[in-house]
């Protein structure tokens, strides 16, 4: 047995005796590592957050006087279009939430209304933009009833407008159907029947087991016997309800004219008549995917400030209309980062089936010089206007 006296307890406080108070004593290492990291990354998000809110905040009362300004009662808002496409290997949902976030604060401040182009294929925002443009040199671009004729002949609406185009597919899909509609046939010009005439070739090639096979057929149904006709139309038929049951969409049609016929193609007189188009602005879309780019991932989820900030400076462009000439050595470059955050395998894989998105990116100067990109000067990019003036005002500068 040891002879150790017992260790005597330190004293306590007595008012924490009387309360109750257990003994208070300090977090081990593993818990202080443990508290300290759950600190730090709280810290980080709430930094995060609540600089993301101010810099929205920011652009929202950077242009909220614009909704104040009085509207005629038969006037209409001012409309904007919005395109957005999926990031690549992703949904479409993505970018809806970046558009809610980050863009549509800002316009709702500024009292502007938008219709929102969704697009899930690649091809559909091109071939969107160019089919209403074809409508438009056809004169079929109003497609309203008598009824909503006689209803809206007497609203006034604001024709300026504008394009909002989110990520660099998006992008590109518009200008590319910016040129299509412009320069291009109004009508779908005829395929070359390549098919045809390779098949004639194999016909004519094999005649002798053409002829050969006709002749069995022939005399198997002579005989009686069954043949597999009957059997292909069961498999055809079971293949068309496994068509239905899928419900596949119909193939995108492909573009009226090449990006290397852009510049040989005349213009039209519809073109010569418009000097200028509706100004577009390009709103970044980071997204990369990939478990060995987690950090990078992580550094972009802490940073959302920096975001937030961008695309409000270029969402209160477009609600202050305030717009520069486009650029080709500038303005086509924009969102070359996103492809290099695109993966890897489906860019591969886009490039072996001719995507759009993976193409070049050619502007014809016809249409480049007609066009103009919304930019904030650097003088109201980070001071709101001590005066506000009226909207006609501010977009006349």
């Amino acid at each position: 047995m040891s002879t150790e006296p017992p260790k005597s307890t330190p004293p306590r406080n007595p008012v924490l005796v009387a309360l109750g108070i257990p003994r208070l004593r300090l977090p081990g290492r593993n818990m202080s590592i443990f508290l300290s990291t759950i600190i730090g990354i709280s810290g980080m998000i709430y930094y995060d957050r609540k600089n993301r809110r101010a810099n929205r905040q920011k652009w929202k009362d950077h242009v909220s006087y614009l909704s104040q300004e009085p509207l005629q009662p038969n006037g209409m808002p001012r409309k904007v279009t919005v395109y957005v496409a999926p990031p690549p290997g992703d949904h479409l949902d993505v970018t809806i939430a970046h558009f809610t976030q980050y863009v549509k604060p800002v316009l709702t401040a500024a009292a502007i209304d938008w219709e929102l182009v969704k697009a899930k294929r690649q091809g559909e925002i091109r071939h969107y933009v160019a089919d209403q443009i074809r409508k438009e040199r056809r004169g079929e671009a109003d497609s309203r009833d008598e009824l909503m004729k006689a209803v809206t002949n007497g609203l006034k609406y604001d024709t300026e407008g504008g394009v909002i185009c989110v990520g660099r597919g998006a992008y590109k899909e518009y200008l590319h159907g910016l040129n299509e509609g412009w320069l291009g046939p109004l009508d779908m010009p005829a395929a070359p029947p390549e098919n045809h005439v390779v098949e004639a070739q194999g016909l004519l090639e094999n005649g002798e087991d053409v002829v050969q096979t006709a002749v069995e057929a022939s005399k198997a149904a002579d005989e009686g016997v069954v043949t597999s006709q009957v059997q292909d139309d069961k498999k055809s038929s079971e293949g068309d309800e496994s068509d239905e049951k899928k419900d596949k969409q119909p193939p995108i049609p492909k573009p009226y004219i090449s990006q290397a016929d852009y510049s040989s193609a005349p213009t039209s007189p519809e073109l010569a008549r418009i000097t200028s188009f509706a100004p577009i602005v390009y709103i970044p879309l980071p997204h990369i995917l990939g478990f060995l780019n987690t950090p990078i991932r992580t550094y972009r989820f802490f940073t959302k400030r920096e975001l937030a900030d961008r695309c409000g400076r270029l969402t209160a462009s477009v609600a202050l209309s305030q717009s520069r000439p486009f650029a080709t050595s500038i303005d086509l470059k924009q969102g070359e980062e996103e492809e290099a955050d695109w993966p890897k395998k489906w860019k591969e894989t886009a490039l072996e089936k001719g995507s759009e998105w993976m193409q070049g990116f050619v502007m014809d100067d016809r249409i480049a010089d007609r066009l103009r990109v919304y930019q904030l000067p650097s003088s109201e990019d980070e001071q709101k206007p001590t005066a506000q003036p009226s909207v006609k005002e501010q977009r006349s500068r």
